[in-house]
């Protein structure tokens, strides 16, 4: 985010998905406290994992469409691009 100006400005959608990824990651530290088995607590790894792919995506394209400054768009296209390869 490039301040916090903007958080007025993001969707509720990707602040509600946020919050529930949270709420998975609080879930997770029980699933490890009660000792859940091996598989259970890596099978929900993987779910917020994918889950926080899926809202760094949307947040990506949240961002290219509202750019202020259109005349910085290849600029941008290639640091997005740099930001989706991290994440893979």
């Amino acid at each position: 985010m490039k301040g916090s100006s903007q958080e007025a400005d993001l969707p509720v959608e990707i602040l509600d998905r946020l919050k529930r990824i949270e709420g998975q990651v609080r879930g997770l530290q029980r699933m490890v406290r009660q000792g859940r088995a091996p598989a259970e607590v890596i099978y929900q790894m993987a779910a917020v994992k994918c889950a926080l792919e899926q809202a760094a995506l949307q947040y990506l394209r949240w961002e290219a469409q509202h750019q202020e400054q259109p005349g910085e768009t290849w600029r941008s296209v290639h640091a997005t691009l740099d930001l989706v390869a991290k994440m893979l």
